[in-house]
């Protein structure tokens, strides 16, 4: 599996490219803007976009998604909560942020525990309410990775005080669904850098009580 981090946006927001390299299957997780970006390094590796996949409904998560769906012909996957924040641009913070409404709509909606298949990229969906009612992790158990959308920051956690919460809501649900993997998982968050889960168990404030 390799992993290409395009930051992008208003919010610099991680957009992740994830490909097989010898098929050249792929995925992207998170496509936050700037969609020219995405697609021409899609392009320039030769690879073949299978889905795109949304951790959660904040407009810097996918406003580049229909785009890119378009251009490749691909499905949108997300949960149904995060789904319909999508298609809210008061829920999905594109009003209050941008002044001008943004939507999108998943193909596709995933839940907890589901087993999500590109040939060789498998993820396991993993929600993680808290920053959004409908967060979704996506965990590759093969490669020990972890991408989080904005649940868990190298050294923080992600906000609740935007529709969710109460902030004991995100950390009881992060100690229970994601410091159980094992502690060499690499955690790709949705901003910021990357951390793992060993180093967020034993250095991370929100999360020693």
């Amino acid at each position: 599996m390799k992993i290409k981090t395009l930051i992008l946006g208003d919010l610099h927001t991680n957009v992740y490219v994830v490909y097989d390299e010898e098929y050249k299957d792929a995925i992207v997780i998170d496509p936050a803007a700037e969609e020219d970006k995405i697609i021409q390094f899609i392009d320039e590796n030769n690879l073949n976009l299978k889905g795109i996949l949304i951790t959660h409904g904040h407009y810097d998560h996918f406003r580049a998604a229909n785009k890119v769906r378009d251009t490749y012909g691909v499905p949108v996957f997300a949960s149904i909560e995060e789904s319909e924040a999508m298609e809210n641009p008061n829920i999905n913070l594109s009003v209050r942020f941008t002044g001008t409404p943004i939507i999108a709509k998943a193909d596709e909606i995933i839940n907890d525990g589901d087993i999500i298949e590109f040939s060789e990229l498998v993820f396991q969906c993993i929600k993680v309410p808290g920053h959004s009612s409908g967060s979704i992790c996506f965990y590759s158990e093969e490669n020990k990775v972890l991408f989080c959308g904005d649940t868990l920051f190298a050294s923080a956690i992600g906000r609740t005080d935007f529709y969710d919460g109460p902030q004991d809501t995100l950390i009881t649900e992060i100690k229970s669904k994601l410091m159980c993997l094992p502690e060499e998982t690499k955690v790709y968050p949705g901003h910021g850098l990357r951390t793992t889960i060993d180093y967020e168990s034993r250095a991370n404030a929100y999360l020693l009580y």
